[in-house]
């Protein structure tokens, strides 16, 4: 089965690369759940950020019968609580999010929630 997947992109232009990415990525979730019923990926890059630059967020709904999935990329904003005795250092992988500033890594890690998703779904209605 051919799975129809619709893509969008906001705030950004849409890339050819990006784009074989997220069907290739699409078609592996089609091979492990036969029943998909529809996928929608919007792909978009958030307001620029002074300190934090222009970080990438991905959403996936993915349509199965009786109901649907969707998958959020979106970053927390909430740091980890920080010791009282610790002293809080301020790097480069300390930041909120860091690992999306790239939008290929933002939609394989989309992709990868999705798959564990749709694995747990696909238990529970056998």
């Amino acid at each position: 089965m051919n799975l129809p997947v619709k893509i969008t992109y906001r705030h950004l232009q849409a890339s050819q690369a990006l784009t074989q990415l997220i069907q290739a990525e699409a078609s592996k979730l089609d091979r492990l759940y036969d029943r998909i019923v529809g996928c929608h990926v919007l792909v978009e890059q958030e307001q620029r950020h002074i300190r934090h630059g222009a970080p990438f967020h991905v959403r996936i709904d993915i349509g199965v019968p009786g109901s649907e999935l969707v998958i959020d990329t979106e970053p927390s904003l909430r740091t980890t609580p920080a010791d009282e005795d610790a002293v809080v250092s301020r790097r480069k992988s300390a930041e909120v999010a860091a690992k999306y500033k790239d939008p290929a890594l933002a939609v394989r890690d989309a992709f990868r929630r999705a798959k564990r998703r749709l694995r747990d779904y696909a238990r529970r209605i056998r």
